[in-house]
């Protein structure tokens, strides 16, 4: 069995991954991410700091939380949420990475 079949999802995972992708591909659902990559946060600094409106930024943490990709926790009267996963910022650093050698790839093309 070569080394690439190892790495090959299984069928059932495909139908709850293209989900998740899904999940993903909202870009104020990134933003909010990206804040929380730095620690746990409530709503209104994440709102403060992605420049979203406070029920957006709710709406959107509640569509995370329910594809359990944050997590949150009440204290006191504030509600904090934070990544679920440590894969997540794996995953965001994977397509960060991707996206920077297609941006090098082009100026290559382009230059010659």
């Amino acid at each position: 069995m070569s080394s690439t079949s190892k790495q090959k999802p299984p069928e059932g995972v495909l139908e709850p991954a293209a989900k998740l992708f899904g999940t993903l591909a909202e870009r104020s659902r990134l933003a909010i991410l990206r804040e929380l990559m730095d620690g746990p946060l409530p709503v209104g600094e994440i709102a403060e700091a992605t420049g979203l409106s406070q029920p957006n930024v709710s709406k959107q943490l509640a569509i995370l939380h329910d594809a359990k990709l944050v997590t949150r926790e009440r204290q006191g009267n504030t509600v904090r949420y934070t990544l679920a996963d440590p894969c997540v910022q794996q995953l965001c650093a994977l397509v960060c990475a991707k996206l920077a050698r297609d941006a090098e790839d082009l100026k290559d093309r382009l230059r010659g």
